[in-house]
C-alpha cells in the first residue's frame, strides 16, 4: 500500500516539484526500464521530482523497487489474461476492476504531472485509471512487437517513445528512442566483477530472464556435466531463476567452475567478467548487452506476444552482433557447437563491436526529449 505519510508529504510539496507515476510489471523486462527512466527525468530535471510506482502487490516488481530510492511503492491489483480455458477467466475480470479502483484511488490522491508505463498487465489499470482522470501519459514500448496493453492505449497517450520503429505507425506523438538502461550499465564499472578471472578463462554467462528459463537451465546442466571438463579454460556462470535453483544445484557437478545463482540485483557483476552470455532475447537485456557490448547467444522465449522475443533476436542476428538457437532447437548438441563456434577473438571482437552499435548512443537524451514537453 502506498504510505499514508508518503500521500501527506506529497500534499505539502512546494507547487512546483514534479511528479511521476511510473508503472510496469511482471518482469525486469518492464521493471528495469521504468527504473530507467524515473533516474533520466531525476538527472534531466532542474529540481528534484517524486516519483511513485504502482506495480503488482505480490509481483516482482514489489522486491524490486523498495531497493531503490527516491521512489514510493503501491499495489494495483492485476492479472494478465488466460491463454487457455481455466477458472482464471472468473477472475480476471475482477481482479482487473480491483485494480482500477486501486490506481484511480492512488492517482486522485498523488495528481502526477505524467504518468509512464512501460508495459505488463498491471499497466493496464493504472493507464485506464489515467485516462478516466484525465492524467497525461506515455507509454514505452520495448519490443519489436507492441504488447497487447500498449496498442490499446495508444491511441489516447500523449507520447509513444519505441526501442524499435516498425513496431508502431510514425506520428508526431511517435518518437523512436531506444531502449534505456539504468546508469549502473551506463557508467564506468569500479566493482570487481562476479568472479575472479584469469586471462585465459573463457567465462560463459547463462540467464533466462529474471524469472528464469528452464530449457535453458537444463541445456546449461547437460553441457557443462559432458563439456566443461574437456574445455578447462571455461567458467560458466548460470542464473537460474528462483524455481530451477535448488534442482540444478543438486545436478551440478564442477562447483568450481559452473557457478549457480538463484537471481542477481546487480548483473553489471556477471556481464563485466563475461566473455558471451547465453540468453533469453527479452528487449531490456538485449539494451544491456548492447550498452556493454557483449557477444550473445540468444534463445528466444517461444511463447511471447506475437513472437516478439524471436523479433528482437533476428535484428541482432542481422547486424551479425548474436547468433540464434531456437527454442525447440535448443539442446547440449546445439548449444556445445554454438558456443564452440564462437570462441574465436575475432569474431568476439567484432559481435562485440556490432552489438555495440545496436543501441543509440543518446537513448536517454532521445528519453527525456521526448518526455520534457509533458512536464513543462
Amino acid at each position: 500500500m502506498f504510505p499514508s505519510a508518503s500521500l501527506q508529504d506529497a500534499k505539502d510539496k512546494v507547487p512546483d516539484m514534479k511528479k511521476i507515476v511510473l508503472s510496469g510489471g511482471g518482469t525486469g523486462g518492464h521493471i528495469y526500464p521504468a527504473l530507467a527512466i524515473k533516474e533520466i527525468i531525476s538527472t534531466g530535471l532542474s529540481e528534484p521530482a517524486e516519483f511513485l510506482y504502482i506495480g503488482q502487490p505480490d509481483g516482482m516488481e514489489s522486491k524490486i523497487v523498495p531497493r531503490e530510492a527516491g521512489v514510493s511503492f503501491a499495489g494495483a491489483r492485476a492479472q494478465g489474461m488466460p491463454r487457455d480455458i481455466s477458472m482464471k477467466w472468473f477472475t480476471f475480470p475482477v481482479k482487473n476492476l480491483m485494480g482500477i479502483s486501486d490506481a484511480y484511488s492512488y492517482l486522485k490522491s498523488f495528481s502526477p504531472d505524467l504518468v509512464v508505463t512501460t508495459g505488463g498487465f498491471v499497466a493496464f489499470p493504472v493507464l485506464l485509471a489515467s485516462k478516466l482522470l484525465g492524467f497525461k501519459f506515455a507509454i514505452h514500448e520495448q519490443n519489436a512487437a507492441m504488447g497487447v496493453t500498449n496498442r490499446l492505449f495508444a491511441s489516447s497517450a500523449s507520447k509513444i517513445m519505441l526501442t524499435y520503429s516498425g513496431s508502431y505507425p510514425s506520428s508526431e506523438k511517435v518518437a523512436v528512442t531506444g531502449n534505456p538502461v539504468r546508469k549502473v550499465f551506463s557508467e564506468k564499472f569500479t566493482g570487481k566483477g562476479l568472479i575472479q578471472k584469469n586471462p585465459d578463462n573463457f567465462v560463459i554467462l547463462f540467464t533466462g530472464g529474471s524469472r528464469g528459463a528452464s530449457s535453458i537451465n537444463k541445456a546449461c546442466v547437460d553441457l557443462a556435466s559432458e563439456w566443461l571438463e574437456s574445455h578447462p579454460e571455461v567458467i560458466i556462470i548460470q542464473i537460474t531463476g528462483e524455481r530451477d535453483y535448488q534442482n540444478t544445484v543438486e545436478k551440478v557437478k564442477n562447483t568450481a567452475r559452473h557457478k549457480v545463482y538463484p537471481y542477481l540485483h546487480e548483473m553489471r557483476e556477471a556481464f563485466e567478467v563475461s566473455d558471451i552470455i547465453v540468453s533469453r532475447a527479452g528487449a531490456t537485456i538485449l539494451a544491456e548487452i548492447g550498452c556493454l557490448g557483449k557477444p550473445a547467444i540468444l534463445i528466444p522465449y517461444p511463447f511471447a506476444t506475437d513472437n516478439h522475443q524471436e523479433k528482437n533476436a533476428r535484428v541482432l542476428e542481422e547486424a551479425e552482433a548474436a547468433k540464434i538457437i531456437l527454442d525447440r532447437e535448443l539442446n547440449c548438441i546445439s548449444l556445445k557447437n554454438t558456443i564452440e563456434s564462437c570462441m574465436n577473438k575475432a569474431l568476439l571482437n567484432k559481435m562485440s563491436e556490432r552489438m555495440k552499435n545496436s543501441r543509440p548512443i543518446n537513448v536517454e537524451e532521445r528519453i527525456f526529449d521526448a518526455l520534457k514537453p509533458l512536464l513543462f
